[in-house]
């Protein structure tokens, strides 16, 4: 996950915590998240790099319409990206 920008780990997250999203599922989630609207060309990309990565799978709910959902390669990436953060908010 160390090499995911910022705004790949949001996505990562957002598509964990939710039940097979849309990609405007994933859109609406992180507009509300950053108070700003996202593009199409910012969130498909870094959506398709996800799956790439197989941190996220793809699938297809209509002729127009993908879903996405955490793999169980992203979970472990959530997980182990977790247990470092906590290692700083521990005192």
């Amino acid at each position: 996950m160390d090499d995911l920008t910022g705004f790949q780990r949001d996505l990562l997250y957002v598509i964990a915590g939710a039940d097979q999203p849309s990609g405007q599922d994933v859109k609406d989630e992180v507009e509300t998240y950053y108070n700003s609207d996202i593009n199409h060309g910012r969130l498909y990309p870094n959506l398709d790099t996800l799956v790439n990565k197989e941190l996220v799978e793809k699938g297809q709910l209509d002729r127009r319409t993908n879903y996405y959902e955490i793999s169980d390669r992203g979970r472990q990436a959530i997980e182990e990206r977790r247990e470092w953060e906590q290692q700083y908010l521990n005192d």
